[in-house]
């Protein structure tokens, strides 16, 4: 029950993280919209959600090793591949990493995925 839990509030955190998590965008303005379309294939894409539930620790989160693992998941090297264009790779990488661990500790985006889940138990 535990795991199937953790695998909702996953994809109700994924469903908000392009709105929520590109307030935590830093680099430079070139890469805003190539994050923001990986950002986006990645939240609607139910294997990734289910392959980085199936990572997390649930007593820890989505802490910075966690980021880590995800960004060099082979789909998000292929997003990145496909996206990159002329932009520098480990930038790209440091900013989806920030948007991952940035959003998953502002408790306001996980407190808001646990409520729509309560509703779901309901």
């Amino acid at each position: 029950m535990g795991g199937i839990i953790v695998g909702k509030i996953m994809f109700y955190y994924m469903i908000d993280l392009v709105e929520k998590g590109m307030k935590y965008f830093t680099a430079n303005k070139d890469y805003k919209e190539p994050v923001k379309n990986i950002l986006n294939k990645l939240s609607n894409d139910n294997s990734f959600i289910d392959r980085v539930t199936n990572m997390i620790d649930t007593k820890r989160g989505i802490d910075s090793t966690m980021a880590d693992g995800i960004v060099k998941l082979p789909i998000v090297q292929n997003l990145i591949s496909k996206n990159i264009g002329d932009l520098d790779k480990t930038e790209m990488e440091n900013q989806i990493k920030t948007i991952f661990l940035k959003s998953w500790s502002d408790k306001a985006n996980i407190d808001k995925a646990i409520e729509k889940v309560k509703k779901d138990i309901k």
